[in-house]
This record gives structure tokens, sequence and C-alpha cells, in this order.
């Protein structure tokens, strides 16, 4: 989950983000609950302001199994003085505004982030080594496939699998110390809207999504691929009813979530709940290793 600030009602067009505190604290825990009773951990990647009004709450999450990282709009954060959007920046505005919002996040924390995810995926071929060289270990920065350039989001043909990022070129795995988690997209078909690119994810948001279809399709193509760490992974905000059991968000959750175990289920393997800071220990430490005991460890379960 990306966890937004709070916005004023006057907020720019489709921007994410709950009206108030109160209702993201209690949409959180409605998304943690769901979670948590598939038996799936949840990441929050966590706005510098969201951090401040909501320490206490993480500190519980963390305590279930959570793990806590930074999410930034550069747009939204502090006074707004840096107007674009993540990729826009040059490497040393990224590097001016990551340890701004460090700092505002240790603060609330106690502590500074070590996984970060920037608002729409944006980036550009500075942005890895910028992590790396703040002491990101890992992140979710990729969502293969989008070409938005109008958000600086342009990741036609980048590496669908969790990967050791590239200091030059981000579509392509590298040698730094920092681990890249994109996006789970089903490529079966391109989507066009307006120009901007995309193929369909797992995030509860769509208004018209066939979760079933999406869920099988991810998983073949996963298995079809058989990266060393073979993962499925979705997104959505604070900003959704997750205690409503009528919100059409909260109903695409639990119907996704419902869709996905069972494609996994019927495709004979075992689905194994993960955070960010586990599987950016697998890439790092264990490597193709992982890949034996993922499976091995799914055939076990299976019989």
């Amino acid at each position: 989950m990306d966890v937004e600030p709070a916005l004023p009602i006057d907020r720019p067009p489709a921007s994410t983000g709950p009206l108030n505190y109160e209702d993201s604290r209690r949409f959180i825990k409605g998304y943690s609950s769901i979670a948590l009773s598939f038996g799936y951990p949840v990441t929050y990647m966590i706005h510098p302001e969201a951090a401040t009004a909501h320490p206490d709450l993480f500190v519980e999450e963390e305590a279930k199994g959570a793990c806590l990282g930074l999410h930034l709009h550069p747009w939204k954060f502090g006074d707004g003085h840096y107007k674009d959007h993540f990729g826009g920046l040059s490497e040393t505005s990224q590097i001016a505004i990551l340890s701004e919002a460090i700092a505002v996040w240790h603060g609330a924390m106690k502590r500074r982030p070590e996984y970060f995810r920037p608002g729409t995926f944006s980036a550009n071929d500075n942005t890895f080594g910028v992590l790396e060289r703040l002491g990101f270990l890992g992140g979710s920065i990729s969502i293969p496939g989008r070409v938005y350039p109008d958000m600086n989001s342009v990741w036609a043909g980048a590496v669908p699998d969790p990967h050791f990022a590239n200091k030059y070129f981000r579509q392509m795995p590298g040698d730094l110390n920092f681990v890249n988690i994109p996006l789970s997209v089903d490529f079966s078909e391109q989507q066009d809207r307006g120009g901007r690119l995309f193929y369909w994810d797992l995030r509860p948001d769509w208004q018209n999504a066939d979760y079933r279809r999406i869920s099988i399709n991810i998983v073949k193509q996963v298995i079809k691929r058989c990266p060393t760490i073979p993962i499925i992974h979705m997104v959505t905000h604070n900003d959704n009813n997750f205690l409503d059991p009528n919100d059409r968000v909260c109903k695409n959750f639990q119907k996704m979530l419902t869709e996905l175990t069972n494609a996994i289920k019927q495709a004979g393997k075992c689905p194994i709940g993960a955070t960010f800071a586990e599987i950016t220990e697998m890439v790092s430490s264990k490597g193709q290793r992982t890949h034996d005991f993922v499976y091995a460890h799914a055939e076990m379960l299976n019989g």
C-alpha cells in the first residue's frame, strides 16, 4: 500500500490520498485485516506526512509482520516547491528531496527508511544510483510496460521480476546494491487510454477489471518465465474504505485475493506471503538457491 498524505478538498483531479487522517487510519486497519486473513503480510510505502500522522499505527502494523518504507510524490511533499514527478527531477534534486523526506520520516519513525517507491512509478536513469547512494536496500520503482510520459514514468521493456538495479539504464538489471521489485502486470494485452499505455495489474482500484483472468494470466506468465525469485505484487492506496464490505474497492480487494490465491493453487503452486524486506533479502543473499527452495517448498506443500 502507498500511504498517501491527506489532501485538501480542492486537490488536483485524480490525485490519490484520503481526505483526513482519521479515515486513513481506519482504511489502513481494514486493509491490513483483509490481507492478513488471506495469509499475506503488507508492505507500507509511507509518505513522510503520513508517517508523522500515524507512527503508532505503523509500529502496530510492523508487530504484525508489516514492512515499512518511504513513498514520495515531490509535488505533494512539504511546501510543494518541488513541482515535478520524481522522474522529472535532476540527480541533484532527487538527492535533495529524498534527503529532506528521509529526515521527516526518520523523525516520525525514529529510524531511517530502507525501502522506497516513487509516486506514479516515476523515475529516470539517475534514480537507482541515487537510491543506492542514500542507503536504500530495495523498493518498487518500476511497472513494466507503463508509458506515461506526462508523469515521467516510462517502463517499456522493463524487466518484470525482482533484480539488482542498473546505475545507467533503468529498464535493465545491473550490479547496484539496490533490489528493484517490479509491480506485477498481465502482458496479454496492452491498454491505451488517451495515449497512456499500460498493462492490467492487480490493484483493486480498477472500475472494470476481470481479476480472475488477470490473476490466471499473471500466474502463468511468472511460471513460464521461471525467475530466480517468483513473486506476484500488487498496489493500492489508503483512500479506499477497506472496512466497508459494500465499498467497490474493498469488494475488489477480497475478490482479487481470492482469484489470485486460487490461480496459484490451480497452477500447482503454493502462495507464500513475503514483504519487500524478505524479497530484498532473497535477491541479495540467496539467489538461485531461493528459486530452488521456493518451488521445492511449493511442491512439498502440494504433496
